[in-house]
Order: C-alpha cells, then sequence, then structure tokens
C-alpha cells in the first residue's frame, strides 16, 4: 500500500479515535466534576446527555455541509471545533460553561465521524477498502474502550481537567497535516439546507436521548418521561412526512430503496443496541460486581479492543484479497459476536482477570467481522451527495441504537435485580442446615476474629447474608441483561441474511440529485 495513502488514513481515523474517545473517558472524572461545580447527580448527568444529542443532531447536516464547503474542510471543521470545545471544557469555571462546551464538542463529533467514512471511501481505490474500514473499525471501538482507563489514570495522576486537554496536541497536529496532506473539493452547486426538517429531527432527537437517559431515573411511567417520548414520536412523524414532500430533503429517503444500503442499516442499527449494551454493562460488572479498581477494569477491557482491531485489520486485508466475501464476513461476524455476548451471561463471581479476557474475546472479535464488510456493502456504491448522506444516517442509526440498547439493558439490570432477591429468598430457607451452618462460621469469625460483642453477633451474621443475597441477585440481574445483547445479535442475523453485494462499479457520481433533491440519472438501480 502507498505510504502516503495509509498515512492520510492513519490521521483521518486519528481524529475520529479523539471524539469517540471522549464519549467515555468523561464518566471517570464525574463525580470529581460534582465536586467541582458543586453539582447533583441530575445536573452532572448533562455533560454526558448534552453530548449525545448534539452529536446526533450533527450528523445529518453533513451530507449538506460537505457539499457547501468540502469534504476535507467539513472533516476538519469538525475536528477543529472539537479541539477548541476541549480547551473551553477543560478550563470551564462552571457547569454550564461545561455544558455549552460539551455541546461544541458533540457537534465536531457529529460532523467528524461520519465524514471519517466518507474520507476514507474516496480516499482509498475500491481494492483497499478492505483496509480502510478495518481502520476504521479498529478507531470506532479501541477508542471507547479506552477511555475509562486513560481516563482513570489522568485523573488519578494529574487532574479530572486534563481528560479534555489531552485532546489539544493530537486536534491540533491532526488539523495541521490534513490540512497539508488532503485536498479539498468543493461541489459547484449546493442544495439549500432543509431547516425546517433539520429543527423537527433536532426536536425528535433531543427528546428520544433525554427520555432514554433520564427513564430509568424519572420512572418509564412517569410523566415527564411519557412527555418527552410522545414528543419524540410526533416531532419523528412530522419530520418523515415533511421530507417525503419538500424539494430539498436533510435525509433522503429515496435511499432506503437499495436493498444494499437498507438491510446492512438495520443489522447495524440492531447490532449497535447489544455492542453498546455491552460497553455500559461490562465496567459496572467490573467495577461495581466483582470491586476491581476503575485502572483495572479498563486494562482488563483493554485486550477485547484489540483483538477487535487486529481481527478488524486482517479481516480488512482477506476481504481485498476477495479471501472471503463481504456477506461472509458480516454473517460470521453476527455468529461469533452473538456466542460471545452468550458468554458473557456466564461471567460469575469468581472468575479471574484472564478468565474474563478469554470470555470476551469471541465478542470483541465477531465486531472485527461485522465493521469493516457492513460498511463495505452499505456505502461503497454510493459517492459525493448520496455517500455523505448515507453515511451520516447510517452513523445517526447506530448512535440512537446505541441509546435505545443502553437504556434497555439499564432498565432489566435494575429491575430485574429485586426479582431474583425474591426467588432467592423463596428457594433458600433461613432454617436450612447450610444457612444455619454459614451462619455459625460467621458469628464464630465475629466473636473470635472481629472482637464482637454478644449481642450484635445475630444481627450482624444476618447483614453480611443479607448482602450476600443481594450481590448474587445483582450478578443474577448482569445475566440478564447480558442476554438482552444475545437477543440483539440473533436479531442482527435476519436483515444480515437479506444483505446483497452489490459491485463497486455501481458507484454514483454528484449529479445522482435532480432538481427536486430526489435521486436522478447516474444513481445505482434500485434491487
Amino acid at each position: 500500500m502507498d505510504k502516503g495513502l495509509f498515512l492520510k488514513g492513519i490521521l483521518i481515523v486519528a481524529g475520529m479515535f479523539m471524539t469517540l474517545l471522549d464519549t467515555t473517558i468523561v464518566d471517570i472524572a464525574l463525580p470529581h466534576m460534582m465536586s467541582a461545580f458543586d453539582a447533583d447527580a441530575d445536573d452532572i448527568q448533562w455533560v454526558i446527555t448534552s453530548y449525545m444529542i448534539a452529536s446526533a443532531i450533527a450528523m445529518p447536516v453533513v451530507g449538506w455541509l460537505g457539499g457547501k464547503l468540502g469534504h476535507r474542510n467539513t472533516y476538519l471543521l469538525g475536528i477543529g471545533l472539537f479541539t477548541v470545545m476541549s480547551a473551553l471544557c477543560g478550563a470551564a469555571p462552571n457547569l454550564n460553561t461545561m455544558i455549552l462546551g460539551r455541546v461544541f464538542q458533540g457537534i465536531g463529533e457529529g460532523l467528524a465521524v461520519p465524514m471519517t467514512m466518507t474520507l476514507l471511501f474516496e480516499l482509498f481505490p475500491p481494492e483497499k477498502r478492505g483496509t480502510a474500514m478495518g481502520m476504521f473499525a479498529l478507531g470506532a471501538t479501541f477508542g471507547p474502550s479506552l477511555g475509562p482507563t486513560l481516563g482513570g489514570y489522568l485523573t488519578e495522576h494529574l487532574n479530572w481537567r486534563w481528560i479534555f486537554y489531552v485532546n489539544l496536541v493530537p486536534g491540533v497536529l491532526v488539523v495541521y497535516f490534513l490540512t497539508l496532506l488532503l485536498e479539498n473539493v468543493k461541489e459547484k452547486e449546493v442544495r439549500p439546507l432543509d431547516y425546517l426538517g433539520l429543527s423537527l429531527l433536532g426536536i425528535a432527537l433531543t427528546t428520544l436521548i433525554i427520555a432514554l437517559s433520564k427513564g430509568n431515573s424519572w420512572g418509564w411511567k412517569d410523566e415527564k418521561t411519557v412527555v418527552f417520548l410522545y414528543t419524540s414520536f410526533i416531532s419523528t412523524i412530522s419530520f418523515l412526512l415533511w421530507e417525503v414532500r419538500t424539494k430539498y430533503p436533510l435525509i433522503n429517503l429515496s435511499l432506503f430503496k437499495y436493498k444494499f444500503y437498507t438491510y446492512p442499516v438495520i443489522s447495524l442499527s440492531i447490532f449497535g443496541m447489544g455492542v453498546y449494551a455491552s460497553y455500559f454493562l461490562l465496567p459496572l460488572y467490573l467495577e461495581k460486581l466483582r470491586g476491581y479498581p476503575t485502572i483495572t477494569a479498563g486494562e482488563i477491557l483493554l485486550w477485547p479492543s484489540l483483538a477487535t482491531g487486529v481481527v478488524s485489520m486482517v479481516v480488512g486485508f482477506l476481504i481485498d484479497k476477495k479471501v472471503i466475501s463481504k456477506k461472509l464476513s458480516v454473517i460470521a461476524g453476527i455468529v461469533i459476536f452473538t456466542v460471545g455476548t452468550y458468554l458473557q451471561t456466564k461471567l460469575d463471581l469468581d472468575m479471574n482477570k484472564l478468565e474474563i479476557v478469554i470470555y470476551l474475546l469471541p465478542w470483541a472479535s465477531g465486531m472485527g467481522f461485522f465493521f469493516p464488510a457492513l460498511s463495505q456493502i452499505s456505502l461503497g456504491n454510493f459517492k459525493g451527495e448520496l455517500l455523505r448522506q448515507a453515511s451520516g444516517l447510517q452513523n445517526l442509526l447506530r448512535l440512537v441504537g446505541g441509546s435505545v440498547g443502553t437504556a434497555i439493558s439499564t432498565y432489566i439490570l435494575i429491575s430485574s435485580q429485586d426479582k431474583h432477591l425474591v426467588r432467592m429468598a423463596e428457594k433458600v430457607s433461613s432454617q436450612s442446615p447450610q444457612v444455619i451452618s454459614f451462619l455459625t462460621e460467621v458469628k464464630n469469625h465475629l466473636y473470635y476474629e472481629m472482637s464482637t460483642v454478644k449481642p450484635m453477633l445475630s444481627e450482624k451474621a444476618n447483614a453480611i447474608l443479607g448482602m450476600l443475597y443481594t450481590k448474587h441477585a445483582f450478578w443474577h440481574s448482569f445475566e440478564d441483561a447480558f442476554f438482552f445483547a444475545t437477543v440483539c445479535g440473533i436479531l442482527t442475523l435476519i436483515p444480515a441474511l437479506l444483505v446483497e453485494e452489490k459491485h463497486e462499479k455501481s458507484l454514483n457520481a454528484d449529479s445522482n440529485f435532480n432538481s427536486n433533491g430526489k435521486l436522478g440519472r447516474g444513481a445505482p438501480e434500485p434491487n
């Protein structure tokens, strides 16, 4: 491979990696921000929620903005905005300033991530796109997984503000070198921006993400949650009706006429639910259930992330060499991922770190098979305006799917714990020989080793037994939540089996939009 081409690809992926790193690196610092800004738990969550909302709203705009500014400049605008706002977040004197910075950081990510895929597809020739998508998958999975480890290290050894300052040097270098190395090409004619469509979509996404983020704490039947979900539903319907009728739609729904795009995007959305569910659950399992420090938990999760990256690069190379087909890679990835999520249901209270890593490797390897091939199938036949829109919409649905998956897995984790506690209490009698023997041993330990006075022995022993019940109920609730990720893997297989590869020669030109903003001459034939 041309070294210059590879260097450009590395720089493009590095910028995206930096933005995705911030989706998880902030989590570890939230308690420190609460102390610094004198904020409560509900207020501090807006540091994360505002970032997700802004990113989701910005993604559909890349279709218009990429034509207006050019692909390179749109990407650099996203990375530059993200970098500047990282400095603002790091120096934020209060919570309002922090949230403002996070909003613009999210906009930067929303522009950069879809444009990363667009630039890679345009930069790499069809015979090298497997490698390019392997690089993309490496950045897309390694960033979120490294976040807790790096965040914990910076917070412990420096200061929580360094989780933002760490972006500054890489951001400046990426912008500088890509300005020199990449040519920017603008389109001669750019369609108007659909402001009403953007407003409706913004309302729909904002209310949906707030409802999904707050539903478990507010309660799913709470008036606020219901109002936000209802508003999101009405706004979404209004948005779709407007997009069908308007002359220049924000999102061209005609993209879904193509099976090579529709079925992969459906698969990606469902797959994203399972992936983000596991991303959410694994740190909780390691830190809250197993009691590992944050840095140790991050070290454990680092190995499956590396596995995803290595597998992605190898699979991308094999696809380029036509050793395996893209569809076979997608299906194999789903099957391996599903087996991996099932193994996650077997994570228990006694496994050592090595055993946990081994159990997580199939889950990680499945993602390495899935992502590079799926992106090639769904985007490989587009270019220009359609490529930008298809990439933006695909990443938007991935983000929404991940938000839904996180919300559902959180609900399962919380709601099933009491159910398991009741079942355990029903199955285990307090008068059983095993319980009596256990309580006797605990009392002896408390009396002879801890010097506990006799009147307190029974109370403390029963409290310890209750804690064990609670811990085991929490463990079984993780089994239920991980099984949800397994179900997502199984459901992903259904649309994936309908995926049809279309040869790269069908790439469409920038003339695909006619005067009505719909697909026109030069577009691939719908199949």
